[in-house]
């Protein structure tokens, strides 16, 4: 999986990263202090603290060294963690699908960066797949989408050393009207787009929102498919720690109003051979994974009321 950045860089301005984006809705985390209940909320497609002692209880597919641990978690006993090491694994993953699924997906997690954390290859994605084959999304690297599959993935980007690690966030996407690599016509890599919105933006601007390591953040995105397979009506966005970080429309995710979002794949991979960075491994990195929850409406970070 490589990666190729292309967009031309847009007039940046200044963010507002006070509200969600979204109207007036209060956040569905709000309604339930420390997530007590949330995951009975009918708005609510899928939920796990980690509590439970076993990641296959909740997760479909459980790969690499995707594990629970029991020091460390953000809220309860539990965090799931994922390390890279090199010469030895490319990381680990944990997958859930939510079928049928939906027309707007918010997901949320919370997210921790070993202390010494470099970089990434990819993260965390949302992603859309036709019923009768769940998995039409993945393996698509350097493919433009058909219309009947779209994915977003929610990763820290190096920017070729600009940015310092863990890198800024953005998201990193594939869709029908993507376009493809100026260097290499036949291959599509995901799109990214950066901070503020509402076009793509550019790499290492001033509007890049950067986390800390070593420290439990939250991150949020949201995509919002198309209506019509001719309308370029789609939207996605992204929160930190419940600011809006960027909000990019007027994408066209599908052609098949029947493909809906269905898909969470927490993800931490890297040290493979198409890592662009390689220049900067070290011996491990390691990030833990917490209170995850995928909705129809806007999460927003866990309340301590």
């Amino acid at each position: 999986m490589q990666r190729r950045l292309f967009h031309p860089g847009l007039p940046l301005m200044l963010l507002g990263l006070a509200g969600v984006g979204f109207g007036a809705e209060v956040p569905l985390a709000r309604l339930y202090p420390n997530d007590v209940g949330l995951a009975q909320d009918p708005a609510v497609l899928f939920a796990d603290d980690f509590e439970s002692g076993d990641l296959k209880k909740k997760w479909d597919e459980v790969r690499g060294s995707a594990k629970l641990v029991e020091s460390g978690a953000h809220g309860g006993r539990r965090c799931a963690q994922a390390e890279m090491v090199r010469g030895k694994n490319t990381g680990g993953d944990t997958i859930k699908w939510f079928m049928p699924g939906a027309d707007k997906v918010f997901a949320r997690f919370y997210v921790k960066f070993s202390a010494d954390y470099q970089y990434a290859h990819h993260f965390v994605w949302l992603s859309a797949n036709p019923r009768a084959n769940k998995w039409k999304s993945f393996g698509k690297a350097g493919a433009k989408p058909d219309g009947t599959y779209f994915s977003t993935g929610m990763e820290p980007w190096f920017a070729w050393g600009k940015n310092p690690p863990p890198g800024e966030v953005n998201l990193y996407s594939y869709f029908p009207d993507m376009k493809a690599d100026p260097k290499m016509t036949d291959k599509y890599w995901g799109n990214a787009f950066f901070p503020p919105g509402p076009g793509p933006g550019a790499a290492a601007g001033a509007g890049r929102v950067i986390p800390p390591r070593g420290q439990w953040q939250c991150w949020e995105f949201m995509l919002q498919a198309n209506t019509a397979p001719d309308k370029a009506d789609g939207k996605q966005a992204m929160w930190v720690d419940g600011k809006l970080a960027g909000e990019f429309t007027g994408i066209r995710w599908r052609t098949d109003m029947d493909v809906k979002i269905n898909c969470l794949w927490l993800e931490h991979y890297g040290y493979d051979p198409g890592d662009p960075t390689k220049r900067y491994w070290q011996e491990r990195q390691t990030v833990w994974f917490d209170d995850v929850v995928v909705a129809t409406r806007y999460i927003g970070p866990k309340s301590r009321r």
